[in-house]
């Protein structure tokens, strides 16, 4: 199976401050990959370099075998979808809009009744066929994250990044989210997800990539990661946000 997504060498520094001190990952075509570590290790920071929302300082972003650049970012980003910790939904809009937003602005070219369908499938598949005409301020927290979903796979992305997607949610509003992130990676959408739902890492991710102090320190399966960390750090984070 090819590389999707391959970065060298990726550092970034706000200030003096070296948030990323050299990574290296690649993530192939339908695989899931999950980023697991301690606050500030630069987890969403290597996210938000994958697609130049943070430009790294140093090293390189591939793809689909094309290396990432100011000039294609803007083609690049209509393959590779993004959800945020806090939806970034466009509050004066409706969730129609906010989903046919995106392919709008990149130019295809939809009729009515084109976008009408797209709008219906999408939302039956985030389980919000109803919804299509309300505001975001008439969603719950995890509704408005599905719709966010929904909207990053308007755009029929070969990937999509997730950045904490459940963080910002009340613990009973998760679970919701969760199961349509595990119907996506079912289907075989390549996923890239920070997150600290250890359970749904454990379920559904392919790999774990453990980051802490701007370093990859460690990375598995599922398996190896949780029941046989090599490392001493992972060995001390797991213990932290297991037990807590």
């Amino acid at each position: 199976m090819e590389n999707l997504i391959e970065a060298k060498g990726i550092k970034k520094r706000f200030g003096d401050n070296l948030v990323l001190k050299g990574i290296d990952l690649d993530v192939k075509e339908k695989e899931v990959v999950v980023i697991i570590g301690p606050s500030g290790s630069g987890k969403s920071t290597f996210l938000r370099c994958l697609n130049r929302l943070e430009v790294p300082d140093e090293g390189t972003v591939s793809f689909d075998g094309e290396l990432v650049t100011k000039k294609n970012i803007t083609s690049i980003r209509k393959e590779m979808g993004m959800v945020f910790q806090h939806f970034n939904l466009f509050p004066h809009y409706t969730i129609y809009d906010n989903i046919v937003l995106g392919p709008r602005r990149n130019n295809r070219k939809l009729t009515k009744a084109e976008k009408d369908k797209m709008v219906e499938t999408l939302l039956e598949k985030v389980a919000l066929p109803d919804k299509a005409f309300s505001y975001p301020s008439e969603l719950s927290g995890g509704q408005k994250q599905r719709v966010a979903i929904a909207r990053a796979m308007a755009m029929n992305p070969k990937c999509i990044l997730f950045d904490e997607p459940t963080s910002a949610l009340d613990p009973e509003l998760i679970g919701e989210v969760l199961a349509v992130m595990k119907e996506l990676a079912q289907a075989g959408m390549t996923m890239m997800v920070v997150t600290h739902e250890m359970g749904f890492a454990r379920e559904v991710a392919d790999r774990i990539v453990v980051l802490a102090d701007g370093r990859l320190i460690e990375q598995g399966t599922p398996e190896e990661v949780f029941n046989h960390p090599r490392e001493e750090r992972t060995r001390k984070f797991l213990s932290a946000i297991i037990n807590k």
